[in-house]
């Protein structure tokens, strides 16, 4: 079936017919969480400039992620905007959008949960650590790369980075070595939170079974309700400076923090009241309390903080870059990839959508670029025995349409560096399948295979009319950089100030949407 038919994109299109596939990054992610974030920022972006735009559901199920996504439509702006259509109502050519983008998600977290413990986590760094000591030659000539230079610019060149790598070492890899030995030898001899509280619970309950107990628990109960407000209060905060955006809770957002402001004082209040009294001293035997046990509740509560943050966010990154065929989790690898290739090849494949761009935040953009060298390989593979065919590949047109890359927050240098297959020093021909299997944009490393080299060239999405791919970081962002190992069409430098934060700052940054438009749609 051909193509849609084409018409002039209005608002400055390329298309007005168009498609993107966002693939989330690490962390606890929830189903639509990405796509949320992706549609509002881009109908946001649109309505900034003008564009008379609608959202709408293209279709909601539960049974694959493609098929749940938005559309943002387009209409004349001397209109008003329709109601959105349902699936069972007649089309109403009038009623329909003059162009359209439709977003959708891939989302894959369910994969990566619970496969790592804490420790297991620790482990992996420890290994990664020292990856870079170990395969020194290796990343020192992937460095130096395929570049023409004279023989006294490549000797300098070379020493220069030699010199940076063994900086690195010293400065970085040794040091962070030592921490995370120790960090992994005080975790496994970590008292569970158990010990303190208890020792706590043995000592207040001999303070409320004393004379005039009673008094003493309804202070203690008042103080403990205050507390427990202000917690409530506080699980607020990482919300705002995550989702800083307009609230959807009109009235019940104002409502509850008024009641929590209210309530924080009047349990406090009554409690010091009561306190003070009768002389029950309470808040100085309490804190006497906590005192007895403060290291023990201070080394468990680090202790918990560091085992989260192994667990849920530094654990996908050790479960999908896991390239050893024989671990068990290799098979969650395989599953990411599998369904993100189907994913996209589900859109390509739609002759809805003239355009497709693929767009990855984080370890999503490690999986996108892997999702486009999947398609590729199943594209140029020569069909093999019944029992061993690749998937079936797409039709060359339908490949065609995949027009744009946009990874941002992306570690994909680091994830290059530390965690691509090694080859040994003379295997010259394993060496040039590995980098055939991974070679889109990949920069040459300038190796010399003499009489085993063979040429390959997988050129599908290349040419004037081919894929553009670009790549949005921050500084203050630790897990971006501006990519050298690979050959974007374009990168961007955004400036934000808060360090780590600035990982999740794009998602809602109009200069990024505004970046991502102009180049990709």
């Amino acid at each position: 079936m051909a193509s849609p038919e084409y018409q002039a994109p209005p608002f400055g299109l390329k298309n007005p017919h168009q498609a993107i596939l966002v693939i989330h990054g690490i962390g606890e992610q929830n189903p639509y969480e990405t796509l949320d974030g992706f549609a509002r920022g881009l109908l946001t972006h649109f309505r900034s400039h003008g564009a008379n735009a609608k959202l709408c559901p293209v279709e909601i199920a539960h049974k694959d992620w493609t098929q749940v996504g938005m559309r943002i439509g387009f209409f004349a702006a001397d209109r008003d905007l329709p109601p959105c259509r349902t699936k069972d109502q007649v089309v109403n050519p009038a009623n329909e959008p003059s162009a359209y983008v439709d977003v959708f998600e891939y989302y894959w977290a369910p994969e990566t949960e619970d496969k790592l413990s804490a420790a297991n986590t620790l482990k992996w760094v420890l290994k990664t650590d020292f990856t870079p000591l170990h395969y020194f030659a290796d990343n020192l000539q992937e460095m130096i790369g395929g570049q023409h230079l004279g023989p006294l610019r490549a000797l300098w060149r070379s020493l220069k980075l030699y010199c940076r790598e063994l900086l690195r070492v010293v400065v970085l890899y040794l040091p962070l070595a030592l921490g995370v030995g120790f960090l992994l030898a005080w975790l496994s001899k970590q008292r569970p939170w158990g010990t303190p509280l208890r020792n706590m619970g043995t000592a207040l309950w001999r303070y409320i079974t004393w004379p005039h107990g009673m008094t003493h628990g309804l202070i203690l109960f008042l103080y403990f309700l205050c507390a427990l407000t202000i917690w409530f209060g506080l699980q607020a905060l990482p919300e705002l400076r995550t989702s800083p955006g307009k609230s959807i809770e009109t009235v019940g957002e104002k409502v509850w923090f008024a009641m929590d402001v209210l309530l924080i004082l009047a349990f406090f209040t009554i409690g010091l009241a009561i306190d003070r009294c009768t002389r029950s001293h309470a808040l100085w035997h309490l804190k006497n309390v906590v005192m007895q046990n403060g290291k023990l509740l201070l080394g468990a509560g680090i202790a918990w903080i560091v085992s989260y943050a192994l667990t849920a966010y530094v654990a996908d990154v050790a479960v999908y870059t896991n390239m050893d065929a024989k671990s068990k989790d290799y098979q969650a690898r395989n599953a990411i990839l599998k369904g993100s290739t189907a994913a996209l090849k589900q859109l390509l494949a739609d002759q809805k959508y003239a355009r497709v761009i693929l767009a990855g935040h984080s370890l999503g953009s490690v999986i996108a670029y892997d999702t486009i060298n999947e398609l590729l390989a199943e594209r140029n593979a020569d069909p093999g025995p019944a029992g061993d065919r690749p998937a079936p590949p797409l039709d060359p047109a339908d490949l065609r349409k995949l027009k744009g890359l946009a990874t941002f927050g992306s570690p994909l240098d680091k994830i290059y560096y530390f965690f691509r297959e090694h080859v040994k020093r003379d295997q010259a021909v394993r060496a040039q399948i590995l980098s055939m299997l991974h070679s889109f944009r990949k920069k040459p490393s300038g190796r010399d295979y003499g009489e085993f080299q063979f040429n390959y060239s997988f050129g599908q999405l290349d040419g004037a009319e081919g894929l553009v791919w670009i790549n949005a970081w921050a500084l203050m962002d630790p897990v971006s950089a501006r990519l050298k190992f690979y050959a974007p069409d374009h990168q961007q430098q955004f400036c934000y100030c808060a360090p780590v934060l600035a990982h999740l700052r794009y998602w809602s940054d109009p200069a990024f949407y505004d970046y991502f438009k102009t180049r990709m749609l």
